[in-house]
């Protein structure tokens, strides 16, 4: 009867079943040692013995193991474990927005080459090549080799997960330790040459996304820094603003779906308090009133959020469409081979143009470093040269200026 029926009962890990085959006599002892992170499914571990006793002696002995903690599945794979990884150990270790470029690198870039390779026949060279390819043609636009510093990011997440690997007893040794990088080639951002800077200014006044461009202009504000501010974070009598959020596409852990979301600052010195061009808060203020009528004129569908910067209905601005606007702008310009992120870059390099102290500059950008880095180095050499020119014509003067010898 149905009712009689035992239920099924999902062994636990180390538990064991012990049987005898017809085929060649021989005792089988099977134990659960895992589940398949990918698909749920037990993993069993097989032993043999002549007789019930010797099969029972061996599934024992895994069965402790298993039960201590101590067992070493010797034919979990590189995808398996990475997923384990990823899904227990990192969780809780990663922002939400280093965590989705992890999950990304680890579908893109590891699993396809490496992925059903056992952990533990997992070697250098075999990592090594890996490396390599990507370098040579891993785009998966297939136009071409990824970057020195993409190559390092796949780096940095498989040799995080080989050792946290060797620390659970997995492998004895992690692989990825004796591998050697492509050569990091440092690519310049282009910055504004003053010219360009005032035909772009020129070229935003009316747009309505004006005020959020000048942020990177005038403050060298980072695009998620600028698309998180709220109204409280301007003090219009001191004309400062506070950098204490960054608005980010993110994907969520347990769900896997993306959204956009008020995502706290990476650094201490991101964190920061900067003054502002009175110019800029006379533009801001004009900007406010704008965002006041969209709002009246939306009514009751209007969802405010305090944003600064945010659609006609006030929900967040897609960073992407940010983006597309910008080049829109730099497009109608005519300004060539610029970024985004070359606004404030063109920040930085202005205020080094005018003297201003580096740890001065660092403060303004929230850089954990000094700005003497390659990114400025033409600048910087600019300026020596300007420099050594203002001592040569000091010589010059002292020597003209000189009593002349008797």
């Amino acid at each position: 009867m149905n009712d009689k029926k035992k239920r099924k009962k999902r062994r636990g890990n180390g538990e064991g079943t012990i049987f005898q085959r017809k085929e060649d006599k021989l005792w089988v002892g099977q134990a659960v040692i895992g589940y398949n992170p990918l698909t749920g499914k037990p993993k069993r571990k097989t032993v043999y013995g002549k007789t019930r006793a010797e099969a029972a002696k061996k599934l024992a002995k895994i069965s402790v193991l298993v039960a201590e903690g101590n067992y070493t599945d010797t034919d979990l794979t590189v995808q398996e474990w990475l997923n384990t990884w990823l899904k227990d150990y990192m969780i809780n270790a990663l922002r939400p927005k280093t965590y989705d470029s992890y999950e990304k690198t680890i579908q893109l870039h590891i699993n396809p080459q490496i992925g059903k390779v056992k952990l533990k026949d997992l070697t250098t060279d075999r990592i090594q090549k890996l490396y390599n390819q990507k370098f040579k043609n891993g785009r998966v636009d297939g136009k071409g080799g990824l970057a020195p510093r993409s190559v390092e990011r796949i780096h940095t997440v498989l040799n995080g997960a080989l050792e946290q690997a060797v620390i659970t007893r997995k492998i004895g040794f992690n692989p990825s330790n004796g591998t050697i990088l492509p050569i990091k080639i440092q690519k310049e951002v282009r910055a504004l040459t003053p010219k360009e800077q005032m035909k772009f200014e020129s070229t935003l006044k009316g747009e309505r996304l004006q005020t959020g461009f000048l942020l990177g202009l005038y403050g060298g504000l980072r695009r998620g820094e600028i698309l998180g501010l709220q109204w409280p974070d301007f003090d219009f009598e001191r004309s400062t603003v506070t950098i204490k959020r960054a608005l980010l596409r993110i994907k969520d852990k347990e769900t896997g779906e993306s959204r956009l979301s008020l995502e706290p600052l990476k650094t201490k010195k991101s964190y920061r308090t900067i003054p502002l061009p009175e110019e800029f808060m006379i533009v801001l203020k004009e900007h406010k009133a704008k965002q006041t009528k969209e709002k009246h004129k939306a009514g009751p569908i209007y969802q405010d959020q305090n944003m600064v910067f945010c659609t006609a209905l006030g929900t967040f601005i897609e960073p992407r469409n940010f983006n597309r606007i910008f080049y829109r702008i730099r497009d109608k310009a005519n300004i060539k081979d610029f970024t985004l992120h070359g606004l404030r870059h063109t920040f930085v390099t202005r205020l080094l143009e005018m003297n201003v102290n580096q740890k001065i500059i660092q403060e303004f950008v929230g850089h954990t470093r000094s700005t003497t880095t390659d990114d400025y180095a033409h600048v910087l050499w600019n300026l020596m040269l300007a420099t050594a020119e203002k001592l040569n014509n000091n010589i010059q003067n002292r020597k003209n200026s000189s009593p002349e010898e008797e």
